[in-house]
Order: C-alpha cells, then sequence, then structure tokens
C-alpha cells in the first residue's frame, strides 16, 4: 500500500492498537487483505464504487477478523500459499447479506447467522453480497486436538444458525469481537480459549468423532478415566503410555488403540494438556515472582529447554514473552 498508509499501520502498531482500515477500492482491499488475513487476488463483477471495511484483533495466537464490504470476488490460488506460512483454520459467521465460501471442490452459501471452516493452506475462493459482513476467528490449526484429515471433510460446508453448538459458537464469536476491547490481557487468553474449546466439541459433534468405535472391553467411559487420570498426573515428569496403562489395568496397546480411534496418540495428548495449564499459569499475575522455567517443571515437562522450545512451537512466542504480553495485556498484531 502507499508509504502513507505503511506509517500509519506502523504507528498504530507501536500503540498497540487494532489494525483497522477503510478502503475504497479494490486493489486496496486486495493490499488490506493480503497484510491482515491472507493473499488473495480479488476483482469486482462490475467496475464501479467499491467500500470494504476490516478490523483484526488479536490475543494469544487466535485472531478475530470483522469486515463488511461491497460485492467482489476473492480467489486465493495455489500460487499464492507459501509453505513457510503458519497453517491455521478460519472460522466464520456471516452476520448480514450472503457469503459463498468455495474449498476442496465444495461450496459453502451462507445466510446470517450460518458458520463455515476454511483452511489457509487451501485453495479458496470467497464471493462476497453488497451487504457483506462477516466475523472470522483465526486460529493455528496445532490448537484443535483434532486430526487435520478430518476437520478437512467440514472445509466449505455450511453449519446452519440452529445446527447443534452454532448458536453457542456464533455468540462466542461475537462476544470474543466485542471483548476485544473491554477486557485485561489474562481475562481476553481464557475467554480465547474457552471459545476454542466450545467449537472444538462442536467439530467433534460435527465429525461424530466424540463416541468413536472403541476396541473390545472398552468404553467411552474407559477413555474419561484415562483423561482424568492424566489431569490428575501432569505434574509427573514419569507421567507415560506405560504408566498411565498399567493404572489402568490395560495394555499399552489397548491404551494406544483407544487414543488412536480418536486420532490422537497418548503422548500428544499428554503434552497438550501440560502446555495448557503452564499458558494458564503463565498468565496469572499472582504467579508472576514464580520463573517460566518453573512453571514448566510444575507441570512434568523434565527440562526448562524442552518447555521452551514445546511452548514456542506451539504458541509461536517463548514463555518469558507470552507472559510479558499477557500481563501487561498489550497483545499486538
Amino acid at each position: 500500500m502507499k508509504s502513507e498508509d505503511s506509517a500509519s499501520r506502523s504507528s498504530a502498531q507501536n500503540q498497540n492498537q487494532s489494525p483497522q482500515a477503510a478502503v475504497r477500492s479494490i486493489e486496496d482491499w486486495g493490499v488490506l487483505l493480503s497484510r491482515s488475513l491472507m493473499s488473495f487476488e480479488v476483482e469486482l463483477e462490475r467496475p464501479g464504487a467499491f467500500q470494504g471495511y476490516l478490523r483484526n484483533r488479536k490475543v494469544a495466537g487466535i485472531e478475530f477478523i470483522e469486515m463488511s464490504t461491497g460485492k467482489h470476488l476473492a480467489h486465493r490460488g495455489a500460487e499464492s500459499i507459501s509453505s513457510t506460512d503458519r497453517p491455521d483454520y478460519l472460522l466464520c459467521l456471516q452476520i448480514a447479506g450472503v457469503g459463498e465460501f468455495s474449498q476442496d471442490n465444495r461450496t459453502a452459501v451462507l445466510q446470517p447467522g450460518d458458520l463455515t471452516l476454511f483452511d489457509t493452506t487451501r485453495p479458496t475462493t470467497v464471493v462476497s453480497s453488497t451487504d457483506y459482513r462477516n466475523l472470522c476467528m483465526k486460529f493455528p490449526q496445532r490448537l484443535i486436538n483434532l486430526p487435520p484429515e478430518q476437520l478437512g471433510q467440514l472445509t466449505a460446508t455450511r453449519t446452519g444458525a440452529r445446527d447443534g453448538f452454532a448458536p453457542a459458537a456464533g455468540t462466542l464469536l461475537i462476544t470474543m469481537n466485542q471483548l476485544m476491547d473491554t477486557s485485561s490481557g489474562r481475562s481476553k487468553i481464557l475467554a480465547a480459549q474457552g471459545a476454542l474449546d466450545i467449537i472444538t466439541t462442536m467439530f467433534q459433534r460435527q465429525l461424530d468423532i466424540s463416541t468413536p468405535s472403541y476396541p473390545q472391553a472398552t468404553s467411552p467411559a474407559l477413555l474419561e478415566q484415562i483423561r482424568s487420570y492424566i489431569d490428575e498426573n501432569l505434574s509427573d515428569p514419569g507421567l507415560g503410555p506405560r504408566t498411565i496403562a498399567a493404572a489402568h489395568y490395560i495394555s499399552l496397546r489397548q491404551l494406544h488403540g483407544i487414543f488412536q480411534a480418536q486420532g490422537l496418540t497418548v503422548a500428544s495428548w499428554v503434552r497438550h494438556q501440560r502446555l495448557q495449564r503452564c499458558r494458564r499459569d503463565l498468565s496469572d499475575p499472582a504467579l508472576h515472582a514464580v520463573s517460566a522455567a518453573s512453571i514448566g517443571l510444575r507441570w512434568g515437562f523434565k527440562t526448562a529447554s524442552h518447555f521452551g522450545m514445546s511452548f514456542r512451537k506451539t504458541f509461536g512466542l517463548t514463555p518469558a514473552e507470552f507472559r510479558q504480553e499477557a500481563l501487561s495485556g498489550s497483545w499486538g498484531v
């Protein structure tokens, strides 16, 4: 975009303000999408005036993006996707107008209240109506503890405004968008995690993987017992598949089978739960005097370096960087 716009953007970021812009040309809209969302080629069906507005706020690696536009087409081709781009999902809530989202040879036509999902690593086409308003939640794929190949079944499929968890998910997106301006860093982090949990539950219901087929002599109740046991023993560095299996009088093979039925591994589940506890504690002002390394060791990581690498790989920040931004409430872009 023009140098004046670049300067104003830099100033806004330095002041930890939310990136937002209103544009009046389709060319500037394309630049704004690439800067704040991802790379798209955009075009108007008919030459003429265009108006678009976009606002993007981030908390704990999760972005909430609201936009309103005139009628146009946006296409993200394979040539626009880099292998170095962070793999994200976008959950989109239609607020007004009609949106058409195409990906993986499917097209979801959204009316107000409807939801759809798409994958930023896949080619995508979006067609917006004249009075289009949309709210998206953008989050790293690694934050959803569900198999990507299964979530891929949901891209560009319509979830109706009254279907299952859709009303709760839609309300959460709207509420989170409002909270971005009024809540502290820690409150926003906890609320964003809660929103992600609800959305994960919605995906599980849609994929029908909350009640998988378990091996003989196992049951959903056993899985819940195992998960509870893991939660109660996360601080034990020795917690692993063998100790978990022995505690429940099942074979190691049977334990792995139970988690594989959900598309997970035992080790990844334990690590995910430990990181969630660490993230919670790092954002707690009452624990500011406890070192980040001590928090990692408290939740079962064997070394501070292993904790630091795992945390950064998952959340994109070191534990110290995460804590500083969480406690200051200065989540920027």
